[in-house]
């Protein structure tokens, strides 16, 4: 029973029960609480929550009694008037049933068996009366005279029908248990002992803990409840995180102090220790993480970075990779695959393309030949883009048509139409790592390769062959005689080995070094090559990024010279130096005291690769061909024969006359601070627009190199105004160079033509060294002195001194001394460079020789490429910022000369070609990129996100010309720009385009009749018994 439910004024039930009474002439009094002036003192005290027991016992308990009693009076006489008002009832019942039973017993008396019903009613009667009697147990006097009243009939009125008000006090019971609540309810509200917490106290924390499981808890409070000994577990946690002891950080003392921490974190650094975790050990001493805080973090970190591995980042066009088919799909024979590589790769534009400037065709442009072009397109077009390429050659493969040439007689045009002339010298060193790189391009849906296969130059016979080198000095005992050195297949053991046979170095051991320095050598420049990645991945983060982490074994030495090393690594043999260097820079004419050490590096380690080099089964079309195919089934398309004017930009409208005064005044460097304008397109000479929109998801991709990006593709008013990437105009072009496309009768076995290309490096001349002596010490000469301009005449014969005759030998060395020591003067007049037959650099290639599917494509002709640099009567050397080369107007005479001094050298170095020339033909001068000297790779501007927006920058200059992989590459960062990839992605997630396409592209279906190859071939007998004569690796 709850006293909140005692309400006897305002209850509705009881008011129309006493309303009801007052109908029957029968007065109730309500009991009313009437409060007296001690309550009302009492009440207006203050008793801050608690209820005094003098309050209840002394002043609510006698009130609620009287009031008890005087509820008790009232019901004994309501009891007493209902008793009358039932006694006349029943005598008014009575008179009725007795004449009802007179009838009844007259009635009984004619029928039979009347007293056997009479006594049966009378039994039934008994049995009622002391059912009754029982009930009411003659607790009270009215019960009595109730069961009188009613033994005489079995028709009785309820108590109900009687309209009897209830009361709530009418027993004895009733008033003692409302004695025994008051007493509780004081007894709650009282503490006997001063010092003891009261019982209502007691309860009203029992009922907030109830609350507070129910907050914290909720659906799971019955189960807590129900198991104790969670609820303790949890409330001892709860404890312990109220003393700080599940807090992330540190309490108390750090196990070292700060100054010992840092010294820790720099011993790390210095170590090499990753990043990564530098930045947890400096949260464990600096910040005062908790181990089991870092392990949640390292938790926590690789689950959201392998959520983000799994997705595609923001520059991701497309929902899915599209599956192609291999452009060779339709060819129903061997012959009708060849037939397509008798075509030119692309279409050449027409003159209703582009009439009319449109944007939304296209997002993507990229610009360039070769397969690096079509690499970066293709990659592009698998993540949704539509791509553009167009190509400024004929043939966007990069390969030279002879039968565009001028002067060709009508017979040599018929034999020689359509053939291909590789002029980039496609080897491929370390296939795998290639065709890693190449599969996500290329994948099709019969072939991971997308059915391109690589086979190995040269042959058993020659030790697989791939470089013939020819060195001034080297192996011989003059400095003006030459002789050839083999560069076999094998690794460093080969090399070293021939260095020891033929240049008089030690011989290496079979588990190590040994004596061979040329080995150990290879060694050193093979650890610095492991960290290459590292530097060209830089090229792709943010400056702040890149100049957090520390700089490379590989980016250091691409500031320094090569000869340094040289010289330190390889001092007592000048013909292993010059052996060295001539592998390390075999592309351009550079000596090693101008040439950076990372170019000398890569070319290196190239060369030292086990299996040796490759040559693409078809040549340079096959791949392009099949590039080509990925980028047309993705929407895009190539154009060639593409004659740029200059590259569109965008300038915004918002900028005002005064904005410009400012830009100029804070011109610095040619750079300008303020925001550049977006690259959209391209115009051609004849005026056509070509835009691939200004929208930020637009890009256009240059893979002609920096200088023809920023020096002769840029409008004036553009570069003048906002400048070039930082650091390019300090850099130098490389000097071009001059092509010779020769056309030859016979096959490569009748005319006995290596696949080897032949090389002559002035560059890497024989160094000459002196000996003191009286010390015995060495002075060490300069390699590659022919190729340094020096003056005409000496300054130091203008003081007059006595100048001694000497001989040739000690001219030299004295040149070379200088030259070292730096005290060269400077020059007045600078010597013209002219090719020069026999003494020149010169580079001579027989492509048909490296291709194996060459005779069942072409019959039985082959093509001869012969490369030389252009001399000053081609070129001209500007004195600018960047230094550039001009072409010049040449005159039939100096191209007649060359030609002539070419196809001499040609003929010395093989005879064979005599009377077998069909055809010879010039192509150039031919831009080449940047020189690769130390300030190439130490400037910051060169990378392929340039400060233009919607403009990236790609090919060789990014990592080292006339290599493949080094192209490859460049068109893999130049993609993984346009993706916009982070610092994480490409650091902590191994996260770039291919891996990305690896991870989504579909599995190509096996095809049922062997291998789905692009270009068949038939293999010789030494390379059928070559386990690797053909790479048809499917690792992918």
């Amino acid at each position: 029973m709850r006293m909140g439910n005692i309400h006897y004024g305002k209850n509705k039930k009881k008011s129309s029960q006493q309303s009801s009474r007052s109908k029957n002439n029968t007065s109730v009094p309500k009991p009313v609480l009437q409060s007296t002036p001690q309550q009302e003192e009492a009440a207006a005290k203050h008793v801050g929550g608690e209820i005094s027991a003098n309050l209840i016992a002394a002043i609510f308990m006698p009130q609620i009694t009287e009031i008890v009693e005087r509820q008790a009076e009232i019901y004994a006489q309501e009891i007493l008037h209902q008793q009358q008002q039932l006694i006349q009832m029943q005598m008014e019942q009575e008179g009725q049933q007795n004449e009802v039973k007179e009838d009844a017993d007259e009635k009984e008396e004619e029928e039979e068996g009347g007293e056997v019903i009479t006594e049966r009613q009378e039994d039934h009667s008994h049995e009622e009366e002391d059912e009754e009697e029982g009930d009411q147990g003659g607790s009270h006097d009215y019960a009595a005279n109730r069961k009188n009243a009613f033994e005489s009939t079995t028709h009785l009125a309820s108590l109900d029908q009687l309209n009897l008000p209830p009361f709530l006090y009418a027993t004895s019971e009733s008033r003692e248990e409302i004695n025994t609540i008051l007493q509780d309810v004081s007894n709650h509200f009282t503490s006997l002992e001063k010092k003891s917490t009261a019982p209502w106290k007691i309860h009203a924390n029992a009922a907030k803990f109830e609350r507070q499981l129910d907050e914290k808890y909720g659906i799971l409070r019955p189960f807590i409840t129900q198991h104790p000994e969670i609820e303790i577990f949890l409330r001892g946690v709860q404890r312990k995180y109220s003393r700080g002891e599940f807090s992330p950080f540190r309490q108390g003392n750090a196990p070292v102090d700060k100054k010992t921490s840092i010294i820790i974190l720099f011993i790390m650094y210095r170590n090499g220790v990753k990043l990564e975790k530098l930045i947890l050990a400096a949260t464990f001493f600096l910040v005062g993480l908790q181990p089991w805080a870092l392990v949640l973090l390292v938790i926590f970190g690789r689950q959201l970075m392998e959520g983000r591995r799994k997705k595609k980042v923001g520059g991701w066009l497309g929902r899915e990779v599209k599956t192609v088919k291999a452009y060779y799909a339709d060819a129903e024979s061997e012959k009708a695959k060849h037939d397509i590589l008798r075509k030119s790769v692309g279409n050449p534009i027409s003159e209703d393309d582009f009439a009319e400037e449109k944007e939304g065709g296209y997002d993507t442009m990229v610009v360039g030949s070769g397969v690096d072009t079509l690499y970066t397109a293709a990659l592009l077009a698998r993540t949704g883009r539509t791509v553009l390429v167009l190509s400024p050659e004929n043939d966007a493969s990069g390969c030279y048509n002879i039968a565009e040439s001028n002067g060709m007689s009508d017979a040599i045009q018929t034999i020689y139409g359509n053939v291909p002339f590789d002029v980039h010298g496609n080897h491929v060193a370390h296939v795998e790592r290639q065709q890693r790189l190449l599969a996500p391009a290329l994948c099709t849906d019969t072939d991971a390769q997308g059915g391109i296969r690589f086979c190995r130059i040269g042959t058993e016979g020659d030790g697989f062959t791939s470089d013939i080198l020819s060195i001034p000095g080297m192996g011989v005992d003059s400095r003006k005689d030459t002789h050839p050195f083999l560069l076999r297949a094998g690794g460093v053991s080969n090399i070293a080995v021939d260095a020891a046979t033929y240049l008089g170095d030690g011989w290496p051991e079979d588990d190590g070094v040994g004596h061979s320095t040329s080995a150990g050598y290879l060694a050193a420049v093979a650890g610095i090559n492991a960290t290459a990645s590292e530097f060209y991945m830089s090229k792709l983060l943010n400056e702040s990024v890149s100049g957090m982490k520390k700089n490379s074994s590989y980016q250091e030495a691409s500031v320094r010279y090569a000869s340094a090393f040289l010289d330190q690594l390889l001092p007592l043999n000048p013909h292993v130096r010059s052996l060295m260097a001539g592998i390390g820079m075999k592309g351009e004419n550079l000596p090693p005291s101008k040439t950076s050490m990372a170019v000398h590096v890569t070319n290196t380690c190239a060369q030292i690769s086990p299996e040796g080099f490759s040559y693409p089964v078809g040549g340079p079309r096959a791949i392009s061909h099949a590039l080509a195919s990925v980028v047309e089934q993705n929407g895009g398309k190539v154009i060639t024969e593409v004659k740029i004017k200059e590259f569109l930009y965008h300038e915004k409208d918002d900028l005002h006359n005064n904005q410009k005064e400012e830009a100029k005044s804070n011109k610095t460097d040619g750079r300008v601070d303020h925001s550049k304008p977006r690259c959209h397109g391209v115009k051609l000479l004849d005026g056509r627009l070509i835009s691939v929109g200004k929208n930020d998801e637009s890009y256009v991709v240059s893979m002609l190199g920096f200088i023809p990006t920023f020096i002769f593709y840029m409008p004036d008013e553009i570069r003048t105004k906002y400048g070039v990437p930082s650091g390019l105009h300090a850099l130098t072009e490389r000097r071009p160079l001059l092509h010779f496309i020769v056309a030859l009768d016979g096959t490569a076995e009748e005319l006995n033509l290596t696949a080897a290309d032949w090389y002559r490096l002035p560059n890497a001349s024989l160094a000459l060294d002196e000996m003191d002596p009286i010390t015995g010490q060495v002075t060490q000469g300069l390699i590659g002195a022919q190729v340094i301009d020096f003056d005409e005449h000496d300054d130091s014969t203008a003081s007059g001194s006595e100048v001694q005759p000497e001989d040739e030998t000690e001219a030299i060395a004295k040149r070379d001394k200088r030259a070292k020591s730096g005290t060269v003067p400077t020059r007045k007049k600078t010597k013209r460079n002219k090719f020069t037959t026999g003494q020149s650099w010169m580079k001579v290639s027989f492509p048909s020789a490296k291709d194996p599917s060459w005779k069942e494509r072409h019959g039985k002709i082959s093509t001869c490429v012969v490369t030389i640099e252009a001399d000053d009567n081609f070129v001209q050397l500007f004195d600018s910022s960047p230094k550039i080369f001009s072409a010049t107007k040449f005159t039939q005479e100096a191209c007649a000369h060359v030609v002539e001094g070419v196809k001499k050298d040609l003929i010395d170095n093989y005879p064979q070609l005599q009377d077998k020339i069909d055809f010879i033909s010039m192509v150039g001068p031919v831009r080449k990129g940047l020189s690769h000297t130390p300030l190439r790779y130490a400037v910051k501007g060169i990378r392929p996100e340039t400060p233009y927006p919607g403009l990236i920058v790609g090919g060789s200059d990014l990592t080292v010309g006339d290599s493949f992989s080094g192209a490859i590459v460049a068109g893999w960062m130049a993609a993984n720009a346009v993706i916009k990839y982070s610092a994480i992605d490409h650091l902590y997630l191994d996260k770039n385009i291919t891996n990305d396409l690896k991870l989504f592209l579909s599995s190509p279906r096996s095809k049922v009749n062997g291998d789905d190859i692009a270009v068949p071939f038939k293999m010789t007998d030494s390379e059928k018994d070559s386990p690797q004569a053909a790479e048809s690796s499917k690792e992918e």
